[in-house]
């Protein structure tokens, strides 16, 4: 007896969605303001609106910092690529898929059009899968550049990362240019409760689980791994460090070229830890829909629209919280975003970037009093001193009139101390005599 096949479903028409059917099109035609949305689908709007807006904002700031000249010395030119690729990433969901949702929201019909729910069901699927993607080749990165770190700075080159980013873009654009064009097994529908918009279609529930699987175990096996081996050799090499430090003393403070490979270090340790923070929120973000899709698949059951709407917007605010973190993480990012948003945007110059200009008589005088004050309100400690203070102290220290001024007053005080406490010397001679 031959087993029955398995059928292959069928992705549902978009016409049954689509504004222009006459389930919806006299309320369209109508105009929102005869039937106004609900307070639930007015609040999902706002925040997939409020989302796009934070998305574009935070991708383009991170984009523009990372790639400027005053933040170059503070990242290599390998993580730069890899984070600039995951910006732009982000970006294009943030353009692309998420400001399709807020029409659909409202009229709870999709209103564009076939071809352009086609395109955004393409963009949702390989958007997705190459952040996942992207996560990955920062993680192997990482651990590569904390655990081999010799043959990572030999073998690691610029032509090479760009290389492997763009052949992932291609192979994710095109796994799901074959899953979602043809409409014989496969193809694309418009999901009205969880998404608001259009998404990839799966014809066997097999397939869906695979996916989800494909998207979700790699990466977070990757991740955790690359991630926890790194950190857990850098934490064994610095008890060593330390322990030889305690061993043998250098009274001179270790040479330069120990100094050097201690800052590279600490730059490779603070890009690792910010890029595993990014990893860790999409491990955590992602989780829930994964759990989704794969129970709704198993079960056959229909999520609710709520559910649906409140862990599949989770997932995709990852590409919002991705920038938000690395601007949190980061000091040296946050102090330069600043500085360039005052500069570049608001057409402003920090007290700092303008010092004002002063007699050189009272520099000298002006100068001591300023430090003095701080270190009093700051009970003694010189690092509770403003950068702009110290900026200050250097110029007018370094000035040709200070400096004469300095040699003239130190000449004299010098003098006038010899005389009256001479040394041990003269004072024996003086006696003598």
């Amino acid at each position: 007896m031959l087993e029955p096949k398995a059928t292959w479903l069928v992705a549902p028409p978009l016409h049954n969605s689509s504004c222009s059917h006459p389930r919806y099109a006299a309320t369209v035609a109508a105009g929102w303001w005869t039937a106004p949305p609900s307070v639930v689908d007015a609040v999902q709007a706002l925040f997939i609106l409020m989302l796009s807006i934070g998305i574009l904002a935070a991708n383009v700031l991170l984009i523009f910092v990372i790639n400027s000249r005053r933040y170059a010395k503070y990242i290599h030119a390998q993580p730069r690529y890899l984070l600039t690729s995951l910006a732009c990433n982000d970006l294009a969901i943030g353009l692309l898929v998420t400001p399709f949702a807020f029409l659909p929201t409202l009229l709870h019909c999709w209103p564009y059009g076939e071809m352009i729910c086609q395109i955004q069901a393409l963009l949702r699927g390989a958007l997705s899968q190459q952040s996942a993607v992207i996560l990955i080749c920062m993680a192997i990165d990482r651990y590569m550049c904390m655990l081999h770190p010799v043959s990572y700075h030999k073998h690691s080159s610029k032509k090479g990362c760009v290389a492997i980013m763009s052949l992932t873009w291609v192979t994710a654009l095109t796994l799901f240019a074959v899953m979602v064009l043809p409409r014989r097994h496969g193809g694309f529908y418009f999901n009205g409760d969880g998404l608001h918009a259009c998404e990839p279609f799966f014809p066997r529930p097999s397939l869906r689980i695979l996916a989800s699987c494909l998207f979700y175990f790699p990466t977070t096996m990757v991740l955790m791994y690359c991630y926890g081996s790194a950190f857990h050799v850098n934490k064994l090499r610095l008890k060593r460090v330390v322990c030889a430090a305690i061993a043998v003393p250098d009274p001179l403070g270790g040479s330069a070229v120990e100094k050097l490979v201690a800052q590279e270090r600490r730059l490779s340790t603070a890009a690792s830890r910010t890029m595993a923070a990014m990893s860790l929120s999409f491990i955590v973000m992602v989780t829930p829909w994964s759990i989704q899709e794969v129970v709704a698949a198993c079960t056959g059951s229909k999520v609710p629209p709520f559910m649906d709407f409140l862990v599949t917007w989770v997932a995709l605010s990852n590409s919002f919280w991705n920038p938000f973190l690395y601007w949190l993480l980061n000091t040296n990012f946050r102090r330069i975003s600043k500085e360039l948003l005052l500069t570049k945007l608001l057409c402003r110059r920090s007290a700092a970037a303008t010092p004002r200009r002063t007699h050189c008589c009272s520099s000298l005088a002006q100068v001591p009093a300023v430090a003095g004050a701080t270190l009093r309100a700051g009970g003694g400690d010189a690092e509770g001193i403003s950068e702009k203070y110290w900026g200050e102290i250097l110029e007018r220290t370094v000035s040709s009139n200070s400096l004469q001024a300095l040699q003239r007053i130190y000449g004299r005080s010098s003098a006038h101390d010899a005389r009256l406490f001479p040394s041990p010397l003269c004072a024996a001679q003086m006696t003598e005599i």
